[in-house]
């Protein structure tokens, strides 16, 4: 069986103007990307992918999106990230576990973060992306007591 090459595109992708010429690539995307871009080419560029079969439109399965959120919650990344974020590492996730040479395009930190902590590829458009994976905890800054939840 051979293996799929595939790019997970997030709305940075879009918007910073991704082009891809590479015919053996399969181009993923989630519809909550496509809602958030305004952008008049890269809504064209979208559409004529799709219409094409180079960009396949998906949204991750629930066990893809529940393992994300799992992981985002123990790293302290689960209220940075939005639904769209989430989605694309989870698409990008459940691609990976299948089999499939797969790479998340995306300039958001946070996104690149869980990136690196779920063990996916990622590449930026124009970042150079994150230098190392951040945890992030919640203290008290009187007494540096840690807590699992920001207190109320």
């Amino acid at each position: 069986m051979s293996t799929l090459k595939a790019l997970v595109l997030d709305t940075s992708a879009f918007i910073q103007g991704f082009d891809s010429n590479d015919r053996e690539t399969k181009l993923y995307t989630t519809p909550l990307v496509l809602d958030e871009i305004r952008d008049e080419m890269a809504q064209i560029r979208a559409q004529n992918w799709s219409q094409t079969g180079k960009l396949s439109i998906q949204m991750p399965e629930e066990q893809a999106l529940k393992h994300v959120y799992t992981r985002a919650q123990s790293m302290g990344e689960a209220r940075t990230l939005s639904e769209t974020d989430h989605s694309v590492l989870a698409l990008t996730y459940q691609l990976s576990v299948q089999g499939n040479d797969v790479t998340l395009i995306s300039d958001d930190y946070s996104v690149q973060n869980m990136a690196d902590e779920l063990e996916l590829k990622y590449a930026g458009m124009n970042t150079r992306g994150i230098k190392r994976r951040f945890q992030w905890i919640h203290y008290c800054p009187g007494c540096r007591k840690q807590y699992d939840k920001p207190q109320q």
